[in-house]
Parts: structure tokens; C-alpha cells; sequence
């Protein structure tokens, strides 16, 4: 091979366009070349955790709750007047946190229906729409 063709399948050292391709190709970050709505997406996700971890700290943090939530109840017994000890407060703190995750079947009645009826409205919908179809075919073909 002559020098010359060697030349031509060879850059230039003093080309920029491939020395700088290579080095932004190296220095490249993942999720550089975001667009800003991918990137206000990334922050919303990255707030969102933040926001549950937090949740989930207070969460695990009951010992600081009772004692700050036992505070509470003490001095606004002392300002209403109520003669309260603290061994109700207590007691009355233990029962709290015992039924706070507990879920109660609501009483039936005609507001139930309603909501079942809310929820499965599209089921609803779509077994109204079929048979109305149903019925409207049979009487367009019988009659």
C-alpha cells in the first residue's frame, strides 16, 4: 500500500471533528443528553421518593409520635380543664395506635350500592352496550 492511501484511511492528528467526538464519547455521563421534559420528569421521581422516605421515616419513628402526640393531649387538658391522668392519656394513646390500620366493612345500605355501582361502571356500561346490540340485532332480524 502506498503512503498515500494509507493517509486517506487514517485522520488527520490535528482533526478536531473526530479528537472531539472521541472525547465527549469518553467523558459522556448517563442521562447528559436528557430533554427537559425527561429531565422534569427524573426530578418529580426523585421528589416523589423523597416525599415517601420521609413518610416512611415518621412512619417508623411511633416512640417520638407518642411522646410528642402524649404532650399534646397533656397540655390541652390542662387548658380545657379536664382532669385527665396520664395513665388514661396513655392508655388512651395505646388504643389509638392498636386501631389505626384497621379496616371496618361500611354498614350496607343505598350510598353502597351506589359506589359499587361508581366503581363498576365500565363493566356496566359495556353489558348495557351488549345487550342493547343484542336485543337491537335480533329485532332487526326477526322483524
Amino acid at each position: 500500500m502506498s503512503q498515500a492511501s494509507q493517509s486517506l484511511n487514517q485522520p488527520a492528528p490535528n482533526d478536531k471533528s473526530t479528537t472531539g467526538s472521541r472525547e465527549r464519547r469518553r467523558t459522556r455521563l448517563p442521562g447528559q443528553d436528557l430533554s427537559l421534559e425527561e429531565t422534569l420528569r427524573v426530578m418529580d421521581v426523585a421528589r416523589e421518593m423523597r416525599d415517601q422516605r420521609q413518610n416512611a421515616e415518621e412512619m417508623f419513628r411511633r416512640d417520638d409520635l407518642r411522646v410528642k402526640l402524649r404532650e399534646k393531649l397533656l397540655k390541652s387538658a390542662r387548658l380545657s380543664g379536664d382532669d385527665v391522668s396520664e395513665a388514661e392519656i396513655d392508655t388512651a394513646i395505646a388504643q389509638y395506635f392498636e386501631s389505626l390500620h384497621t379496616f371496618q366493612e361500611p354498614v350496607g345500605g343505598f350510598q353502597r350500592v351506589l359506589a359499587h355501582g361508581w366503581i363498576w361502571r365500565g363493566r356496566i356500561l359495556a353489558a348495557t352496550a351488549a345487550a342493547v346490540a343484542l336485543i337491537g340485532s335480533y329485532w332487526f332480524l326477526f322483524s
